[in-house]
């Protein structure tokens, strides 16, 4: 009876979890593949989900043994829609349509036409075998034929299965072909069917959380082909009389999308199996800067978790360590702390991704982890808009690809090892035995700290009274703040340093996934956010304490962010002043706040991890990311002096009734007691966090030089798990000789101790004898 029982609650529980799931409007691919065979892509067909609503689209060859695979059954599909009437998008419709009759439920039948004379060729041609599989159960085909509806849709027309709208238009291809748009509520999803440039593709697809689109031009792995340098204008790619001209290449897909501003592309029907998604990711990237999702057979958006194959994860936002190796409580510095001691968990207890670098000798160095490139030395302060003409002139290491960063890639550089003491620098905020970083110059009146790093990015908002203002890194002094872009008293423009950066066009972009259990997701840098802050404010030792101890969303390790973490989730496209919301997107839930002047509509500063080594007591700051107007009093006058996405620093303690107070030239607001927003990794497994520190440093020690070429990294070999991502090419979690590469291909016969021509994980971490 207990088991009984038992058994009956987890029915009701994944029941009643299934249900929750159907609410949300999803789109799966169930094939990804194109006309050529291909065991690991089926033909053309996705299968568009709301509650108990299934829409098939287009339906390739394999179709059938996935949608088994995806556990939908034919007799539950509503909505039958071909884009169009090519053999690879319908070679599994005659199978499916009948076992649609046979299931004795109502569907419909679309597309454009000969789509009802498809459907009455078949009921001719099968109408004997079609019958006598209905007279088993009494039926006849006369009996199933109101079952279904079929229509030759006309184009820029709209209908409804359930409670979908879909909305369809003609796009171009080498036969008639539509685009298809699917819509509930505030959620919508396109697909766009095979074709070329289409003007009537952005319209249909505005604002459209996903369009599933043709991966024309996309790059397969380990070709020799490289990517364009083209700047062809695809709006004025005029059609010809060429009909081998079928499918769109990047430039016109990402023109496309970007008209449309969608908030995904997912790329579809590949004609070759591994993509080179970096080249391709690049391409797309010259005209669309959103989230790029490569489709496989089964891949559901939107994206959750268990949708993620961790092996195959690739993130393109990664986040480099802080390099702040010391320990600190709120006024020394402190042996390191354990779990359950205080201060535990602060910056140096996590050692994430490790600063690594190459110089190229060429004026450039490479940034090993995030796959950017940057400019070694940035010359004389220019001002912004000279900033964008040096960068679109250059050729520095014979790339004519540069940019100005944004403040996001700038700030990836950023290293808190870095100490400065007022306006005297002690050790820089960056790693000068790659990059030189000039101090401001004394002889012109200027403080050391006078020498910032200005990024692309333009505040929305306006600081001081009412400047506009451009973002920049001080590696100096370890700070993001605004800066005016003119000079208030003359008007002139205001010159700073930029250091340009090319590659990685995907670095800074999220893609947040909401949970739905308190959660999110950014399935760019790996790491999942406590969705809302509890309200409540803390000093930073009780801010460690609560991250600590947090349970959310079944985990148990959530930590608080360090300051590169936490300012990955900075929106520098919103503010208090623009879009009355703090500086984050609007998946995260943020607590409002007054000023000190007791104004609504301000939001908080909230804690890093990271001690900020400045002042008379370099171990007794923190740092935090202001959320909202990043506040100071001058004159008299409270404003917003240095714009919402700042990075700044607070005491880490004191007594709450005495603040905020007042700091600085520009007279920073300290609030000492601030917010928290909890992190950890989505799949700690596949990070590189570590309880484990690297050798200490002394405050004070300056960095032992590396030479010229060199790698800055850790002596740590790899995890099994990251030979895989890299090694196994067939994904069946083993290594085969032919899949390893170096010295692990030299050593196999003695590492594969059972001799059956694979490595697992037990044969890598044995010791050898």
């Amino acid at each position: 009876m207990k088991n009984y029982l038992f058994l009956m609650l987890i029915c009701i529980s994944l029941q009643l979890f299934a249900q929750r799931n159907t609410e949300q409007l999803t789109a799966t691919i169930i094939g990804s593949g194109s006309p050529k065979f291909n065991t690991e892509r089926s033909g053309p067909s996705v299968l568009i989900s709301y509650k108990n609503t299934h829409i098939l689209v287009d339906m390739g060859n394999g179709t059938q043994a996935n949608l088994d695979k995806n556990n939908t059954k034919i007799k539950d599909i509503d909505g039958i829609l071909f884009t169009h009437h090519h053999l690879d998008h319908n070679e599994e419709f005659t199978p499916i349509f009948i076992q649609s009759l046979l299931g004795n439920t109502n569907f419909i039948v679309a597309g454009p036409a000969p789509t009802t004379t498809l459907i009455d060729n078949i009921l001719d041609t099968y109408e004997e075998d079609i019958s006598y599989r209905l007279s088993k159960s009494g039926r006849s085909l006369n009996s199933v034929k109101n079952n279904f509806s079929s229509k030759n849709l006309l184009g820029n027309e709209s209908f409804n299965i359930g409670e979908i709208k879909i909305t369809c238009a003609e796009v171009n291809h080498a036969i008639t072909t539509y685009a298809y748009r699917f819509d509930v509520g505030n959620q919508s999803i396109v697909i766009s069917g095979d074709l070329t440039y289409s003007k009537s593709l952005p319209i249909l697809a505005k604002d459209a959380d996903y369009l599933i689109i043709d991966s024309g031009g996309a790059i397969a792995l380990g070709s020799n082909k490289k990517p364009s340098r083209t700047n062809s204008n695809a709006k004025n790619n005029k059609r010809t009389g060429n009909k081998e001209k079928a499918h769109v290449n990047l430039e016109e897909s990402s023109l496309m999308a970007k008209e449309a501003n969608v908030k995904n592309v997912v790329l579809t029907h590949f004609n070759f199996t591994e993509i080179d998604e970096e080249a391709t990711t690049s391409e797309i990237r010259k005209n669309y800067s959103s989230p790029v999702i490569y489709g496989r057979d089964l891949l559901t958006v939107p994206l959750t978790i268990s949708t993620v194959d961790v092996k195959k994860s690739n993130y393109t936002y990664p986040i480099v360590d802080t390099d702040l190796n010391n320990y600190y409580s709120d006024t020394d510095q402190i042996s390191k702390p354990v779990a359950g001691d205080a201060f535990y968990g602060q910056d140096a207890n996590y050692i994430g991704n490790q600063p690594s670098y190459t110089d190229n000798q060429d004026g450039t160095i490479t940034d090993n982890i995030t796959g950017l490139t940057w400019e070694k030395d940035m010359g004389p302060k220019i001002t912004f808009e000279d900033a964008f003409k040096k960068a679109e002139q250059s050729t520095l290491g014979d790339y004519s690809d540069w940019r100005v960063p944004t403040i996001k890639e700038l700030y990836s550089l950023i290293l808190f090892s870095g100490q400065v003491k007022g306006e005297h620098a002690i050790e820089m905020f960056i790693n000068t035995d790659y990059f030189m970083q000039p101090l401001g110059d004394s002889k012109m009146g200027e403080r050391e700290i006078d020498a910032q790093t200005w990024s692309s990015t333009e505040y929305v908002g306006r600081t001081m009274k009412n400047n506009a203002t451009v973002f920049g890194v001080n590696f100096v002094d370890g700070r993001i703040k605004g800066y005016s872009k003119t000079n208030p008293r003359t008007r002139e423009d205001n010159t700073m340093y930029f250091r340009m950066v090319r590659g990685n066009t995907s670095y800074g972009n999220n893609n947040f996934i909401d949970n739905k259990d308190g959660t999110v997701s950014d399935l760019a840098t790996g790491l999942m956010w406590q969705k809302a802050d509890d309200g409540n404010s803390r000093d930073w030792k009780s801010a460690l304490t609560y991250t600590e101890q947090l349970e959310l969303g079944t985990h148990s390790d959530w930590r608080l962010p360090n300051a590169k973490e936490l300012q990955s989730i900075v929106d520098y496209n919103r503010s208090p002043q623009t879009t009355q919301s703090p500086a984050i997107h609007s998946i995260f839930e943020t607590t409002e706040i007054t000023d000190p002047n007791g104004k609504s509509g301000q939001y908080p500063y909230f804690w890093s991890s990271t001690t900020h080594l400045d002042g008379k007591n370099p171990s007794a700051n923190a740092v935090y990311i202001a959320f909202g107007d990043a506040q100071g009093e001058m004159r008299d006058t409270l404003m917003d002096v240095h714009g919402a996405g700042a990075q700044r620093s607070d005491p880490k303690s004191g007594d709450k009734s005495d603040y905020p107070q007042y700091f600085g030239p520009q007279g920073d607001v300290r609030y000492v007691y601030n917010f928290v927003r909890a992190v950890r990794d989505i799949n700690p497994s596949v990070q590189t966090y570590s309880e484990t520190p690297s050798t200490q440093k002394n405050n004070n020690t300056k960095r032992t030089p590396k030479q010229a070429g060199t790698n800055q990294t850790s002596n740590t070999p790899p995890s099994f798990a990251s030979m895989l991502l890299k090694m196994d090419s067939n994904k069946d979690n083993k290594l085969s000789k032919s899949e390893v590469k170096g010295k692990l291909k030299e050593n196999f016969e003695n590492r594969d101790r059972n001799k059956d021509g694979y490595l697992t994980a037990d044969e890598m971490t044995q010791r050898k004898r």
